[in-house]
């Protein structure tokens, strides 16, 4: 009987032995896909985070935030290709919009904005470099984005005369750059955390932008103009990835 529970005992000991080694190789095999989502700040730079008025292409950009979806798979050794979906939201620095107001002794000026918003699809390579459980990925990528240049409006008095000056939201489209490093932390077999860096670029041509000037004795005028703003954001972010697709069968 005791040979009987000892050989039990030590059929346990070596199956859970077997079951260990395998989660482990499991666990640090490399997978050849993933699937991610992150999100984080995105620090304007560059002429777009410019708070003066008196640069034309200045965008008076804020700290902001923005969100990212990417997925990619390895083709050859390291290098893999990759699709990536990324927006950025960035409020308006209100109080550099009234830095153009001329104003008298007394006169009173208040700023509202919208946001800027740019959205951009991008693909291109990716490099990844395992160190254990760690990987760096270098990537860099482009393709289109699509950007809205927010609605501004400006109100207070002139010499007693109330005054108001509107210009209207408008929309672009152009190319876009993204170039980034992401630092990878694998949790299981099919799951890891991401710390990422990234700087995107996109320069944009908004066209026939209206502003409309309009007094409280019931005279307007409304112009049309069009307006160049280079736009470049350095994001940090973080989230979590799917890993998929086995580089070669163990078990």
């Amino acid at each position: 009987m005791k040979r009987l529970y000892g050989s039990i005992l030590l059929l346990w000991l070596v199956s859970l032995s077997v079951h260990a080694q395998k989660s482990f190789i499991l666990q640090h095999q490399p997978k050849n896909g993933f699937f991610s989502i992150s999100s984080g700040v995105s620090l304007p730079t560059g002429k777009f985070g410019l708070c003066s008025t008196r640069d034309e292409e200045a965008g008076l950009a804020k700290q902001g935030t923005m969100a990212s979806i990417s997925a990619g798979y390895r083709v050859a050794g390291p290098v893999g290709l990759m699709v990536r979906y990324e927006i950025f939201r960035n409020r308006v620095h209100e109080e550099a919009l009234l830095d153009g107001v001329y104003r008298i002794n007394g006169d009173t000026w208040t700023a509202n904005a919208g946001f800027w918003a740019i959205t951009s699809l991008t693909a291109g390579p990716y490099v990844n470099i395992p160190v254990g459980r760690w990987t760096i990925q270098a990537r860099a990528t482009m393709g289109q984005a699509s950007g809205i240049c927010p609605s501004t409006s400006l109100n207070g008095r002139f010499m007693d005369i109330p005054m108001a000056i509107e210009t209207s939201e408008v929309r672009s489209t152009t190319r876009s750059y993204n170039g980034g490093l992401t630092l990878r932390y694998r949790l299981g077999r099919s799951t890891a955390l991401q710390f990422n860096t990234d700087y995107s670029r996109a320069d944009f041509t908004f066209s026939d932008m209206k502003t409309v000037t309009s007094t409280g004795l019931g005279r307007g005028q409304t112009s049309l103009m069009t307006s160049v703003k280079p736009i470049s954001v350095v994001s940090v972010s973080a989230g979590l990835t799917i890993l998929f697709g086995n580089r070669s069968r163990v078990f």
